[in-house]
């Protein structure tokens, strides 16, 4: 599937809205942000986004500049309220031109241009490609007044997740086609009670429409070889009897960890640390030097 497919499925994962309606029309303007990030919120972001010709032809960039304009409501005039320098992060498989941009970006008042909150967030983006041209696209973007997630700093819920010791088989509750038993030990309040730092991460390896959920568990399996006890990892299926789906996961029931977390997409990881706060969280996928240097703050 090509990149820009596999780009908006992800940022769709449990949104009703459609992959037709995700694409910049034909005709439309010469580049486009395609929006990632699906629980943006006033405070700290990590904001992840794509870029894309007209023709829906991926931008190859190393970084992009991102520069946050807010309209207050009544107002016909925008003000810079942040700027931000968004890196280039590939996507698996090694070696493809599939990736995304990624940058900390704070809002400093929440906004949807909805009648309840009318306020407008806009990004004008810039970026040069490999060959030397100007990408240049803005796009508007919704900020909540708090994300739908465990904010960072927040406790992570104590939600009840499938393990091992209840279940014949671990086909039952993970999608996984060679599952590491290690992860599937504990529940989520189990681990949050061992009073360990905690690596969490959502996903559905089989069913994922992006196509990273068995990459991202692949490296939640490294990082637990690398740093054992030291820390408790498990993995959250995020449908219930995974083993009964066959091929579509239209009408599959979520766990009900996935409702308790607030989780608009998937895969999701969360980095907790001994007391049991969210330390960082991240959408879609995320390299291992990534979370392993998140992992290294709450050791």
């Amino acid at each position: 599937m090509a990149l820009l497919a596999l780009v908006i499925a992800a940022a769709g994962c449990f949104s009703p809205r459609s992959n037709e309606e995700a694409l910049p029309p034909l005709g439309g303007p010469e580049y486009s942000a395609l929006m990632v990030s699906s629980d943006l919120a006033k405070g700290n972001n990590r904001l992840v986004f794509a870029l894309v010709s007209r023709d829906n032809v991926p931008v190859s960039a190393q970084q992009a500049q991102v520069v946050a304009r807010y309209t207050p409501s009544g107002s016909d005039v925008s003000e810079e309220r942040a700027t931000a320098e968004a890196n280039f992060l590939p996507w698996p498989p090694e070696g493809s031109n599939r990736g995304v941009f990624v940058a900390a970006l704070p809002f400093d008042v929440s906004g949807d241009a909805t009648p309840a909150n009318p306020g407008l967030w806009e990004l004008d983006i810039t970026a040069t490609t490999a060959e030397g041209s100007t990408v240049e696209t803005t796009t508007a973007v919704r900020v909540a007044s708090s994300p739908s997630t465990p904010e960072v700093g927040a406790h992570a819920p104590l939600s009840v997740t499938p393990t091992a010791d209840n279940v014949d088989d671990l086909s039952h509750i993970t999608s996984a086609l060679h599952p590491d038993p290690d992860l599937y030990r504990l529940s989520i309040h189990e681990a949050l009670e061992e009073g360990k730092p905690l690596v969490v991460l959502f996903s559905t390896p089989a069913f994922c429409v992006s196509a990273t959920c068995g990459p991202q568990l692949e490296i939640l399996g490294q990082l637990k070889d690398r740093y054992g006890d030291q820390a408790n990892f498990i993995h959250v299926e995020v449908f219930e009897d995974p083993h009964l789906i066959e091929g579509n996961r239209t009408g599959a029931r979520q766990v009900p960890a996935v409702g308790e977390w607030g989780l608009p997409t998937e895969p999701w990881t969360f980095v907790v640390d001994r007391e049991g706060r969210v330390s960082d969280k991240f959408e879609q996928f995320t390299p291992e030097d990534v979370l392993e240097e998140a992992l290294k703050k709450v050791l």
